[in-house]
């Protein structure tokens, strides 16, 4: 709809003022504060500057041109100047058909786009590393990742799902170490893989410490780590893999629960050989020798120094995400390559794809760092090396419990179905919690908060959905039809116009929260829109409602609610529920 005005507009411009200069971008169409209209634009007061002209004096000419075009009458049904300079639209019942018309019609797909048709993009994210806990960090990661996955898909871009985890370095070496000296329990064997890892986390723990004051341990942990590089045939190399074996199925298990199937995972030991070469081709050109280790001295560049390979001849993170770079583009001939990590990795990519764009110009604005803040415990930070991290099964055990003793399920329901609705409305809240913030800020986690079923929460959402499925059921089972409909629908009370034209602006926003890869936007529309139905339904009977068709034009703007919370929730990665 945008776009349609915005056409309308700049065609009006060209044909009363020729030499405008006006940039398309320039023209801004937002949604209009609450009673002054539907959509409001600023373009009177940019061209001011251009035409020399009152922007008053400029809004009424444009006006007056728009209550004269075709189109503009069959969407527009009023059209209001306001101080400054602003130009607000209120649109007709015959634009609030074919929107009602085309949500229903279209159903999961509304509010896709063409934008990326024919563009391939891969979303990075996720990132664990084998051999201790799935941490809280990875948890943001991951539903952040699958909600830019999602979008991405809605703008039309065919989208590769990827995670690149950690398989070798210092970090696996002190797992494996401490595996080696610890006493296993006899059953240990028959554990699940949960169970195992909760166990293999406590070695990694120990070996940490182990490295940091014991000298014999580092040293010994220091071999193992080379013997893994070397794949020698070994006790340290045998456990390795054992524990890299469980280490990948257990974090499968905590994606699928999340909703995360990869269409590609990348372990560090895969690019391993191919980080060194790329270092070592370019050396003399990009890197050089700083203290026996191969740098890129940024600063020529406005950027840190960064080694890409140690003295011992090792490969860094960062050279391994050079070679990963190259592999994800020669494997799938990508337009874009997003990767999600943590804030503090920020100036840590900024040379990485500097790096790449020195590599090849090919890589010039196809790769980009999308960074997201902590998930905070009691306000601070958690670490792993000290044993002191929230691990992701807890918090999504503890959000699962919460919801069992906050929501009233049907008795009637099988154990089967209560243990669904559980899930759902604990991932719910949890999701709705990390992708209501801008991504680059923190959050504290309050489990207190985000389970509820009121308020700006994901269950309340979740909630609003089947609220309005069991109104149009209801509805539906006393004789209400919405058969004939589609030219015959009449908005009345402010309420229905409000909750109409509130449903109007979700492929605009989709396609915004898209393009700017800020699932917040999302989440604050869906809570827009139910706090609208809320009070539409609060004030408008669909069941006594006075005549036949006020009882269809209540009725399908009710479904077509449903269909949008439903359709917005899943941008965020979130499950909707039939019934509670």
């Amino acid at each position: 709809m945008k776009d349609q005005i915005r056409k309308i507009i700049l065609k009006i411009v060209d044909n009363l003022w020729e030499k405008n200069d006006l940039k398309k971008s320039e023209i801004e169409i937002n949604k209009a504060p609450e009673k002054f209209g539907d959509y409001s634009t600023n373009v009177a007061m940019k061209l001011a500057r251009i035409v020399k002209k009152n922007p008053l004096e400029i809004a009424e000419i444009i006006k007056e041109k728009l209550s004269t075009d075709s189109v503009a009458q069959s969407l527009i049904e009023k059209i209001e100047v306001a101080k400054p300079g602003f130009i607000n639209f209120y649109f007709s019942q015959k634009a609030y058909e074919k929107i009602l018309a085309d949500i229903l019609k279209q159903g999961d797909r509304y509010g896709f786009s063409k934008l990326g048709q024919g563009k391939k993009v891969m979303v990075e994210f996720g990132q664990p590393n084998t051999h201790k806990a799935i941490t809280v960090g990875h948890l943001k990661s991951a539903v952040s990742g699958l909600s830019v996955v999602k979008l991405f898909e809605a703008l039309g871009y065919e989208v590769i799902r990827a995670n690149f985890f950690g398989d070798v370095g210092m970090q696996v070496a002190k797992s494996t170490w401490a595996m080696i000296k610890k006493e296993l329990p006899s059953e240990f064997e028959d554990w699940k893989n949960d169970k195992k890892m909760e166990f293999v986390n406590e070695a990694y723990v120990e070996g940490a410490n182990a490295f940091k004051d014991n000298p014999q341990a580092e040293a010994e942990i220091r071999k193992i780590n080379k013997d893994i590089y070397a794949k020698t045939d070994n006790k340290n190399y045998q456990w390795y893999q054992k524990i890299r074996e469980w280490s990948i199925e257990y974090q499968n298990e905590v994606f699928a629960k999340l909703g995360i199937e990869y269409d590609r995972q990348y372990p560090e030991s895969e690019v391993y050989q191919d980080a060194i070469k790329i270092v070592e081709q370019h050396q003399g050109k990009i890197f050089e020798e700083s203290q026996g280790a191969i740098v890129y001295k940024g600063k020529k560049d406005g950027l840190h120094t960064w080694v890409f390979l140690t003295k011992e001849g090792n490969p860094t993170y960062s050279a391994k995400d050079l070679a990963l770079a190259v592999k994800k583009f020669s494997e799938y001939d990508l337009d874009l390559a997003i990767v999600t990590t943590s804030v503090e990795q920020t100036d840590y990519f900024k040379a990485v794809i500097k790096v790449l764009e020195k590599i090849d110009k090919n890589f010039e604005g196809k790769y980009k760092h999308v960074p997201f803040g902590w998930l905070l415990m009691n306000g601070k930070k958690t670490s792993s090396r000290m044993g002191k991290t929230i691990k992701c099964v807890d918090i999504v055990a503890e959000a699962m419990q919460l919801a069992k003793e906050k929501i009233a399920i049907d008795k009637d329901y099988s154990s089967e179905q209560k243990q669904e609705i559980i899930n759902k409305v604990a991932l719910a809240g949890l999701k709705f919690l990390i992708l209501s913030h801008e991504f680059h800020k923190d959050i504290n986690y309050n489990p207190e908060e985000f389970i509820k079923l009121n308020g700006f929460s994901g269950p309340f959402i979740l909630y609003s959905y089947i609220r309005i499925n069991s109104i149009v059921k209801k509805v539906s089972a006393k004789g209400g039809s919405v058969s004939g409909w589609d030219d015959n629908l009449r908005f009345e009370s402010d309420h229905e116009k409000q909750l109409a034209s509130a449903l109007l602006m979700y492929s605009d926003t989709v396609l915004r929260a898209g393009i700017e890869i800020a699932p917040h936007i999302i989440c604050n529309y869906l809570y827009e829109v139910a706090q609208k139905f809320n009070s539409f339904y609060e004030n408008c009977s669909i069941q006594k409602a006075e005549n036949e068709v006020q009882k269809k034009s209540r009725l399908v703007l009710a479904m077509a609610t449903g269909q949008i919370l439903k359709n917005g929730l899943g941008l965020l990665g979130i499950e909707t529920l039939e019934k509670m």
